[in-house]
């Protein structure tokens, strides 16, 4: 059965009243699969199957599924897929990948390639995976990366020669994957379609194990995944299919909802929920409110696309106008300062905070400290979710980070002063940053080798002492002693070294981390992170690779995105308003009945993230090899996926949609972005 229909008309709680209708009538919990773009969307299928005795169901994305099928099958399939059948495979996280591709990529740069390109190494290295990774969703050869992205550039042929440096670095990581048996996720999906589901041992394995089969927000999958679904559907039991009309949020990242129209053919019934039908208040209240905004939606996507139809009439414009708060301001800082005072008011008018969200094209760090100094000074309580964001960007982090490298000199990992100041400002409580940087250049040394060492408080001059307190140089002698007796023992995976380096000193009283959750999360994050990294390492025994914990840490200090985790994504953990990227909201399939939508005139809410090594639309099973990208598609595709963007927004809305407008945007400069163009197409704002 497929089922379809808007956001919010309850197909996901149809889905899960079905599969606990399955397991009420006996079906065993193993044979029915939950299928889903992304384990940030399992939650409402996980409360139902833990109830449930008996076994237990299996809720799995294609990059669980398939990594399933390889560790069970590997020995069949090994050798045919140019691997060593004699080990097991090693499955990369996104920062071991992103080291392996370093491994090739940095000497093709020692050797002039991508002359020209100026990008951060972390960008280069996840541009190149990206590639890689599109090419195994879409299922087009990786060799041909390199032709399908010249043929659709337009631009300076000096930028061809780049795309040639990122067909080798693709070739040269794949090559060095294969001789070792790692599989980043291009590979262990390649793998899977190409080699494991056409096996039939693979297929009557996987027929006999799943019988019932509940496949939601297909829209947001990508054409592999809907090609084997295909083949898959006809030899189940009972298969329900669940397509979110106006989704595709994820198109950056594969998502194909064209491709994801294909299934519903191979379904016998069809069902197609309408707004309104499926009622989430007893008095159909929020419902009817959401109608409203629902209505928002579709008017602003007239407004963007003309091609979608009509605009409303005058009273139903009239109407939606209703729906939508404005804040005004002339300068950047003062709307973000009414904003805060929005949102206190709200709350001290019976809104709980909860359902309110803040959200942004991009959450930069810069924007999230503003926020957050914001609403704490106006004692509102906040959340932040902003699951892209590397490890190494978070305060807890980086301190933990720079103590380790103190704490290992002879790894040479260049630590500035800053660095430390940080680090002891955040790890020593009451430690502010001017004496934290006062502390930093008083006792940060190296040797004649080079090596960074601590000097004790004791050798510090006596009025920078006082200046700092002897309280708080106290604290830090307890961290400098731990250190300098942890430098005399054997050295300890680094992984190790973090557990004792939190337990032991800094979440005691007095620390940092001492009754702070968030921060002891994220060291737990970073703990989790270095030991993966460590056995996929020490797996690979690479030749020159040195000590692991040294890999690691320059590797996370240059900025690579830490590995996606579930506490990242989980639903129902936040208290407070929420702040986060409008895309991550969408994603979540969140709601909230008040949004802050910041910045509306900005042109960050319809300009796609540079990306010179890459093309989530040339790179697609969409886009015709050989056709030229040009300027008027690339505003076309920022338009579809704008419209996108605030119809999913305004059906996840049952109160009312705050526009933040500054007359002059961050950079000083007006802005007259789409978003803006089109509300003042549809209510008249006034231009500023």
């Amino acid at each position: 059965m497929a089922l379809e229909g808007p956001v919010g008309t309850g197909k996901t709680s149809t889905a899960t009243v079905h599969l606990q209708k399955l397991l009420d009538r006996g079906v065993p919990a193993r044979e029915i699969l939950v299928f889903l773009p992304q384990r940030a969307l399992a939650e409402p299928y996980r409360e139902v199957a833990k109830e449930h005795v008996g076994g237990r169901v299996d809720i799995l994305t294609i990059s669980g599924l398939a990594r399933r099928m390889i560790q069970r099958f590997w020995p069949l399939v090994a050798e045919d897929a140019d691997f060593d059948d004699s080990r097991p495979p090693t499955f990369l996280t996104l920062e071991t990948a992103q080291y392996f591709m370093s491994r090739v990529t940095d000497p093709l740069r020692e050797e002039g390639a991508f002359a020209g390109l100026s990008i951060a190494e972390s960008r280069l290295y996840s541009q190149l995976i990206d590639n890689i990774n599109k090419a195994a969703l879409v299922g087009f050869p990786p060799s041909e990366i390199s032709e399908r992205l010249k043929g659709a550039w337009i631009g300076s042929d000096e930028r061809e020669s780049v795309f040639d440096d990122a067909q080798r670095a693709a070739d040269r990581y794949l090559q060095m994957c294969r001789e070792n048996n790692l599989l980043g996720f291009g590979l262990q999906l390649q793998v899977f379609r190409k080699h494991l589901w056409p096996n039939e041992t693979c297929r009557n394995y996987l027929r006999g194990t799943y019988r019932h089969l509940i496949a939601d927000n297909v829209e947001e999958g990508v054409p592999t995944t809907h090609d084997m679904l295909l083949e898959w559907i006809p030899d189940m039991d009972s298969a329900l299919v669940i397509y979110d009309e106006g989704g595709g949020y994820r198109k950056f990242l594969g998502a194909d909802p064209d491709s994801a129209e294909r299934l519903k053919d191979c379904c016998e019934h069809h069902i197609r929920l309408e707004a309104g039908e499926t009622e989430n208040e007893d008095d159909g209240s929020a419902s009817n409110g959401q109608a409203k905004i629902s209505g928002l939606g579709e008017q602003l996507s007239r407004a963007l696309q003309p091609h979608r139809g009509n605009l409303g009439s005058p009273e139903e414009i009239r109407q939606l106008r209703t729906q939508i708060g404005v804040i005004h301001e002339e300068t950047y800082p003062e709307m973000l300062e009414a904003v805060g005072r929005r949102v206190k008011s709200l709350i001290e008018s019976g809104t709980e905070p909860e359902d309110i969200v803040v959200l942004a094209p991009f959450l930069s760090d810069t924007l999230r400290h503003e926020l957050s100094n914001l609403l704490t000074r106006l004692e509102v309580p906040f959340s932040l979710r902003r699951p892209s964001r590397p490890l190494s960007k978070e305060p807890a982090v980086k301190a933990l980070l720079a103590l380790s490298a103190m704490a290992h000199p002879t790894w040479r990992v260049q630590l500035g002063t800053q660095d430390l100041a940080q680090a002891l400002s955040f790890s020593i409580r009451d430690m502010d940053p001017i004496r934290a940087h006062l502390l930093a250049r008083a006792v940060y040394e190296t040797d004649e080798e080079g090596r960074p060492r601590l000097r004790p408080f004791s050798a510090v001059a006596s009025e920078t002492q006082d200046r700092i307190t002897y309280r708080l140089g106290e604290q830090y002698d307890q961290i400098q002693r731990w250190i300098k007796a942890y430098v005399g023992e054997d050295d300890q995976p680094l992984d190790h070294f973090l557990n004792r380096l939190f337990g032991e000193v800094l979440s005691q009283k007095g620390f940092g981390f001492h009754d702070d959750f968030d921060a002891a999360a994220r060291a737990d994050r970073l703990v989790e992170s270095a030991r993966k990294f460590r056995q996929v390492i020490e797996k690979a025994d690479l030749e020159d690779q040195g000590p692991t914990g040294r890999l690691y840490l320059r590797t996370v200090r240059k900025g690579v995105a830490a590995a996606q985790y579930v506490q990242d994504w989980a639903e129902g953990t936040d208290e407070g308003v929420l702040l986060t990227p409008a895309h991550t909201f969408l994603v979540q399939n969140r709601r909230a009945p008040h949004q802050f939508w910041l910045d509306v005139g900005s042109t960050g809410w319809h300009s796609r993230i540079k990306q010179p090594l890459t093309h989530p639309h040339v790179l697609s099973r969409n886009w015709e090899t050989g056709k030229e990208w040009t300027d008027a598609d690339e505003t076309g595709a920022g338009l579809d996926m704008l419209s996108r963007i605030t119809d999913g927004l305004t059906r996840r809305c049952s109160g009312q949609v705050h526009l933040a407008i500054s007359g002059r945007g961050r950079n000083g400069q007006r802005e007259q972005g789409y978003l803006l163009k089109a509300f003042q197409q549809l209510f008249g704002l006034a231009r500023q």
